[in-house]
């Protein structure tokens, strides 16, 4: 069986040591940014919290955290930092925390959308080790601590941590941040629910094969690939409340790959959802608008 819980919200923290300064999880002032998922593979089951916060004009902060080998739907527990595992291989640790600060905008942006995009999520070893071979001199690890997930509905998740993490690149002394008072608030994002039907499905024989560029801030293109002829295809948008917002696409669509423009001048800033919805069968991808 697979399984995948999508949710926003925040994620607060003070840091101090080698750098320090607050994380609230928004961007311009205004743009809830948290954002997090459990994900069950049928062997294994994760969950995922990415968010970012605006500290100037061009510079970001990035705060990622992975827990390994959960339950699903996830449960409360509270986890050890970094947990079972080898510590000189941070994607064997079943608690990854991971804080990148002072930040470059497009740079965090693009490192935010490849970790919050549900559909690749499966791939998630081959990313995390591209992004520790590429940002190891810039990222700090979780050293020890704790996180904690304290309460779990059919809508929310509510937790804190606290860690003292290091940056593994060689210094001397080296390079610490310690957060005490880190917590998480998530809250479902409500994308339409299908029933599910007894009709055989062939797997990918249609998805979003693309968004860009994203985040945008006036128009994106969508791509969606279709293996073969169908006869009815919806591609709309909904807001985070799973309200939709404007119908892109509906009626019979050819196989091979079709590109629209979806023109956001009239909503507001946030993020979106991409719904590509064939007879009972629906993919999803994040749009995030920032104007």
């Amino acid at each position: 069986m697979h399984g995948q819980n999508a949710y926003e919200g925040q994620v607060l923290f003070d840091y101090s040591g080698t750098e320090s300064g607050v994380f609230s999880s928004m961007v311009q002032d205004s743009i809830v940014s948290g954002f997090s998922f459990s994900q069950d593979n049928g062997d294994s089951s994760y969950f995922l919290i990415a968010s970012i916060t605006q500290q100037e004009d061009n510079e970001f902060d990035l705060f990622l955290a992975a827990l390994q080998d959960t339950s699903f739907p996830l449960q409360p527990r509270t986890w050890s930092v970094p947990g079972e595992g080898d510590e000189g291989d941070p994607l064997s640790l079943e608690t990854l925390l991971v804080f990148m600060p002072g930040l470059d905008s497009t740079f965090v942006l693009e490192l935010f959308d490849a970790f919050t995009d549900t559909s690749s999520f499966e791939d998630s070893t081959d990313l995390f080790s591209d992004f520790f071979t590429t940002f190891a001199d810039n990222l700090y690890l979780g050293l020890s601590g704790e996180l904690v997930v304290e309460t779990v509905t059919d809508s929310s998740i509510i937790g804190s941590f606290n860690t003292i993490m290091i940056k593994p690149a060689f210094h001397f002394p080296p390079h610490t941040i310690f957060i005490n008072n880190g917590e998480f608030e998530f809250y479902d994002i409500a994308i339409p629910e299908l029933e599910i039907s007894n009709e055989k499905n062939i797997p990918k024989e249609f998805e979003l094969y693309s968004i860009y560029p994203n985040p945008f801030n006036s128009s994106t293109t969508i791509d969606i690939s279709i293996r073969s002829s169908i006869q009815h295809t919806s591609l709309y948008i909904v807001d985070i409340g799973g309200r939709k917002i404007e119908t892109i696409f509906a009626g019979k669509m050819r196989s091979g790959i079709h590109s629209f423009n979806w023109n956001s001048n009239q909503n507001p800033s946030g993020i979106y959802f991409s719904v590509l919805q064939i007879g009972n069968s629906i993919e999803t991808k994040k749009l995030m608008l920032i104007k």
